[in-house]
């Protein structure tokens, strides 16, 4: 694996090297390129990247933590690789929570959140390429239940978020015509929030990311 060709994707580093290590290997495993079952040693890592093991160690702990990565005492860390069925409850999990989560999170926005809504999406019908796509995706949405101020909803979002995104990236963002219909679902949304129909805008939320089950790959068991 050309770990080197994948910190290029992500851009030079900044900031800690740990967090750097660990979005490299995480954009790996999200856009497939690192898929479920493939070893990851730290000493090639470390060399790719020229960075010392530390820093490897801890962003596979990272990753751990997001269900992305198993660590194996004496036999070092592999991908993981999630079924259909894990995917789906996954799915309906994030449903259920993100939908719940909005209705707490409507009444403390702001204008200035939603101009920044609509500044994403904005962007997102303009971007070039499915890293892009999918970090405004990730942005969107964080923003959608981040004045909720739920730190645990935050935190098991995230940790879904990343599960699915690497089954559902290339489909989902890499198609105009599946990236068209989820941004006007973006726009729907944000129209039912500036609203304040706090119910119409959590059924139109469950319904965008249920609605991403039809993009699962027909090859996941």
């Amino acid at each position: 694996m050309n770990y080197a060709e994948l910190a290029s994707a992500v851009g030079p580093r900044v900031g800690a090297t740990q967090e750097w290590v660990f979005n490299i290997l995480r954009e790996g495993i999200v856009s497939g390129k690192l898929p479920g079952g493939m070893q990851l040693k730290q000493d090639e890592i470390s060399t790719a990247l020229n960075v010392s093991h530390i820093p490897v160690r801890e962003a596979l702990r990272q990753l751990e933590a997001q269900g992305l990565v198993r660590i194996h005492p004496n036999r070092g860390a592999s991908v993981t690789k999630l079924s259909r069925a894990t995917l789906e409850d996954m799915m309906d999990v994030r449903a259920s929570i993100a939908s719940s989560v909005l209705t707490s999170a409507i009444p403390k926005m702001t204008a200035a959140d939603f101009e920044r809504m609509r500044e994403i999406i904005e962007l997102q019908k303009h971007a070039a390429d499915l890293f892009t796509s999918e970090k405004l995706n990730y942005e969107f949405h964080d923003l959608l239940l981040k004045p909720a101020e739920n730190s645990i909803a935050t935190l098991l979002m995230e940790i879904i978020h990343a599960n699915i995104d690497r089954y559902l990236r290339k489909s989902f963002y890499g198609e105009d015509s599946s990236r068209s219909f989820s941004i006007a679902e973006h726009e729907q949304i944000v129209e039912a929030c500036e609203k304040g129909e706090s119910e119409l805008a959590a059924k139109l939320l469950s319904r965008h990311i249920l609605g991403a089950k039809a993009r699962i790959p027909a090859e996941l068991a």
